[in-house]
């Protein structure tokens, strides 16, 4: 059980969450080791609309994406430790397509040590905008009260 994240945690986090962006937005599907555990669970959406267990069934979903995806851009990180001893983190991110549009939403994500760092074992993304006219921002409580199998 985490009581605190000592400094050289809090960066070693930071250093997962930035390294996502690379990794994911040049499909370098091998580096995906170094951001997330083998049994990651991604959910996408409000509901979630997606959901891609394991590391290969995301990385398939990487792999598939087109040119018109955006490119990632994490901020704003917040970092917790929750009720169970589990770091999480919810981060705002901000995405440039290529025609220079914006998209933003926010990740949030349940931490593990592992023997090779820190890495995401959760992560649920949000999108916040663009968002029909009239649509309030859906809004997530944090720290997350996920279950996680294991």
């Amino acid at each position: 059980m985490t009581t605190h994240p000592t400094p050289a945690d809090l960066a070693a986090i930071h250093q997962t969450l930035a390294l996502f962006a690379h990794v994911f937005d040049n499909r370098d599907v091998d580096g995906l080791g170094l951001v997330f555990t083998d049994d990651v669970v991604v959910e996408s959406g409000p509901g979630p609309n997606r959901t891609y267990r394991g590391i290969a069934e995301f990385a398939a979903y990487a792999r598939g994406l087109s040119d018109a995806a955006p490119d990632h851009h994490t901020l704003n990180t917040a970092v917790a430790v929750d009720g169970q001893g589990r770091v999480q983190t919810r981060s705002r991110y901000i995405g440039v397509k290529p025609d220079g549009r914006l998209t933003s939403g926010e990740f949030l994500d349940i931490f593990e040590r592992t023997p090779e760092g820190w890495r995401i074992r959760y992560r649920r993304s949000i999108q916040r905008t663009p968002r029909p006219e009239g649509q309030v921002a859906f809004t997530v409580d944090f720290p997350l009260t996920k279950e996680l199998d294991g």
